[in-house]
């Protein structure tokens, strides 16, 4: 089996040529902290006096002759004074036996045989063994670069979507530096199958929530990657109700699933989060700011009620050790492109030490610094103060690169992305740009082509990415979050750049987007109203003629109070109300619209309302369309009706994905599984007090003209089926927890300097 040993920085193949000795020779090996070793990598003992060295190379780049020619000029006369009684060299290159024999050459008398020399497939052979898994697990980096763990992680995305995600997380992971907070976030997994990564912009918190993900797919777990709807998660849920699944929602409230901080689908959340907690065969992972999970948190009874902040991590700078932020700095320095002038200005007169010390350290700011892509024009001269003034002013990172070192075009292509949610479809990007070009001033500058295809080219890899999420069909994404943390903070006041930006969009998301950043104050009141008006005039008639009710309920709703736009709102609405046949999927925002929209609608009928209440209603959706029927009196039997199913389907949701949460302990005597006496009239009840409950903030006027019981639902029920899959549920067994190894050390200067020794 093949690893993949260009992943390990060279103190991460030291530990590890350490650990595949010690167990070769059943030996403790001694191990240094890094820095000048001069020649000693590692040391047994043979007898009480005799002294073994390992020395280790990770050489994976270098040509073998540059390799021996570094172990005669330097390597040999270290050993020589050593004067080991035995020596052993791991290299990560390919060695042939003649390799082995030049080097042994070199080393004697200190090599006494071939085998005292480990090439790369040496390693791999060892490591392939069944009986030595266990120095592959402590290692996450080797682990998951094997091929047999590789495929499993490939093979275990969902379709779609996932799979470019896993793709990402894979190519990015040799950059990581476990920490402590890696071995507290599996620890949090492991006991409560949820957590919540929270902090500020660029502590880390994607890169975290990146490596635990793919620790639990590499354990066999199927990765679901959430995107835009909770029911993505909940339908996969239902679908494999037995298997191991990780889902993961990387900014989830602040972008993916942006609805729910207007109060329209926190339940969901809530609940599937709770639903996660209870099964011990699914595991998931969600990054958020602090401050918009505190926003959330402060608006939404369900998520205080739900106690969503038990699963909480916060992560904070303070909380890496200097040890920690040392590690992640010199894993970039070595993964980066960096040409050597740069790399030395960082180690020239320990400049290391002041950006491991500065108060604005975090690891987005250092992945910025060190990858050569951005640092563009930056001459080595200039590169150190480059690196302080990133420090000094973060909030700047992507201005020079954005504003300076890019056009026209490719900051169209990063404003589209950007609000859009931060993520396109190929298809809506380049028809969007071809608009955007047509209707905005675009300096197109130099005479070299600003076709779509040419121009993505430019922004792949450096602003966005392109994912493969299909066959033949790609999606854009931002390359980083702080580019639309940059974009929407710098361009705010832009309204005609917005406009302009929107209209070419012609999204849903793109609407429920803006909604959004203004509730976050990333556009304030005045300029939203401005924007509204603009978009308004540019759809309006359009729109209409193409009866696209969905994009005219979101672009009303942004602001229906909006005097400047009574009378097409009314007009809106009143079309709606009377089209033949009307369809459309914005229920929760067209009740807001039609009741409180001044002045009232008045209603002849309310058909137009058959097909937007057809299609299963969630909580909300109920919940708003119960309230609603209540204050027109509403008498239609076709609604009626339709009330009636929905809230029975809703109920029987609830069941079927075990969000009673029943303590079946309470009421089952289990002598020897399946064996067991169960008390089904003590369910029953608490079955029934749990249904009530759940209709707690239901119209109980609308429910009562129903005459609506939950008799009929519980007399359905299985009880015995759900008593039988609780127990199988109590016997799923954890998977054994491995989750690399780390050690925080000490964090005293000489520790930081033999980390950057060359």
């Amino acid at each position: 089996m093949e690893y993949d040993f260009s992943k390990l920085n060279d103190r991460e193949f030291e530990a590890l040529g350490a650990s595949v000795i010690g167990k070769i020779l059943s030996k403790r090996i001694e191990t240094f902290k890094a820095g000048k070793d001069g020649g000693v990598d590692g040391r047994f003992w043979i007898g009480k006096k005799r002294e073994g060295i390992i020395q280790c190379k990770h050489y994976v780049e270098t040509p073998y002759n540059s390799l021996i020619s570094k172990l005669k000029s330097e390597e040999a006369a270290k050993v020589k004074k050593l004067n080991p009684e035995k020596y052993i060299f791991i290299t990560s290159q390919k060695l042939s036996r003649h390799n082995k024999q030049e080097i042994q050459k070199i080393f004697h008398p200190y090599i006494k045989r071939e085998d005292d020399i480990f090439g790369k497939e040496d390693l791999s052979d060892f490591l392939t063994k069944k009986e030595n898994q266990d120095i592959v697990e402590q290692n996450l980096k080797l682990w998951i670069t094997s091929a047999s763990v590789l495929d499993l992680i490939h093979n275990n995305a969902i379709k779609g979507r996932s799979e470019s995600t896993i793709r990402e997380i894979e190519e990015n992971a040799h950059k990581y530096a476990i920490t402590e907070n890696h071995i507290k976030g599996l620890k949090l997994l492991k006991e409560k199958n949820v957590v919540i990564m929270t902090g500020e912009p660029g502590i880390g918190k994607t890169t975290l929530a990146d490596n635990l993900a793919l620790f639990y797919i590499a354990k066999g777990y199927e990765f679901c990657d959430i995107e835009e709807s909770i029911s993505e998660a909940e339908s996969i849920f239902r679908e494999k109700e037995k298997k191991k699944i990780l889902f993961y929602c990387d900014d989830f409230l602040g972008s993916n699933l942006y609805d729910a901080i207007s109060n329209k689908k926190d339940s969901h959340i809530v609940k599937f989060i709770n639903r996660v907690c209870r099964d011990n065969s699914k595991k998931i992972i969600l990054t958020s700011r602090t401050n918009i999970l505190n926003k959330a948190y402060s608006i939404s009874h369900k998520f205080q009620n739900g106690k969503i902040r038990d699963n909480e991590f916060l992560l904070k700078v303070e909380n890496l050790s200097k040890i920690d932020k040392a590690q992640i700095l010199y894993n970039h320095i070595y993964h980066s492109n960096l040409n050597k002038e740069y790399i030395d200005v960082i180690y020239q007169y320990k400049n290391y030490n002041k950006i491991i010390t500065h108060r604005n350290f975090n690891p987005r700011i250092i992945e910025f610094v060190t990858d050569n892509i951005r640092i563009g024009s930056v001459l080595p001269v200039n590169y150190w103060e480059y690196v302080k003034n990133s420090l000094d002013n973060p909030q700047d990172i992507w201005a020079d690169y954005f504003q300076n070192q890019t056009d026209d075009c490719v900051r169209a292509l990063i404003f589209l992305t950007v609000y859009n949610n931060g993520r396109i479809s190929e298809e809506e990007l380049r028809r969007s740009y071809n608009t955007f070009i047509k209707i905005h001033t675009v300096n197109l500058g130099d005479q070299t082509d600003k076709s779509f295809e040419s121009v993505r080219k430019l922004a792949a890899k450096s602003l966005l990415n392109r994912n493969n999420i299909s066959e033949n069909s790609y999606e854009y994404v931002l390359f980083n979050p702080s580019i639309a943390d940059f974009v929407l903070n710098t361009y705010c006041n832009e309204i005609e750049l917005i406009s302009n930006v929107l209209k070419s969009l012609e999204t849903e998301t793109s609407l429920r987007n803006l909604d959004t950043i203004t509730i976050f104050n990333k556009i304030n009141k005045q300029s939203s109203k401005k924007i509204q008006e603009n978009l308004f005039e540019y759809f309006f008639e359009r729109k209409i003629e193409e009866e696209d009710w969905d994009f005219l309920i979101l672009l009303s709703y942004q602001d229906f109070f909006n005097e400047n736009l009574n009378k097409q709102i009314e007009y809106f609405l009143k079309t709606l109300i009377e089209a033949d046949n009307p369809k459309g999927n914005n229920l929760c925002e067209l009740l807001s619209i039609l009741t409180d929209f001044d002045p009232e609608i008045e209603f002849k009928d309310y058909k137009f309302l058959y097909n937007f209440i057809e299609d299963f209603l969630n909580e909300d959706e109920l919940i708003d369309l119960l309230n609603f029927i209540d204050k027109f009196d509403i008498n239609d039997k076709n609604i009626l009706s339709q009330v009636e199913n929905h809230t029975e389907l809703y109920l029987e949701d609830i069941i079927k994905n075990n969000d009673l949460d029943i303590d079946f302990s309470n009421y089952i005597s289990v002598n020897s599984f399946p064996d067991y006496d169960l008390d089904i009239s003590g369910v029953e009840s608490e079955i029934s007090s749990i249904l009530d409950s759940s209709l707690e903030y239901f119209n109980k006027n609308v429910l009562e003209k129903i005459e609506f019981s939950t008799s009929n639902i519980i007399s359905s029920l299985d009880i015995d089926d759900m008593a039988i899959s609780y127990l199988e549920t109590q016997d799923y067994e954890y998977d054994r927890d491995m989750g690399g190894s780390y050690n925080s050390g000490t964090s005293n200067q000489d520790d930081i300097d033999a980390i950057f020794e060359r």
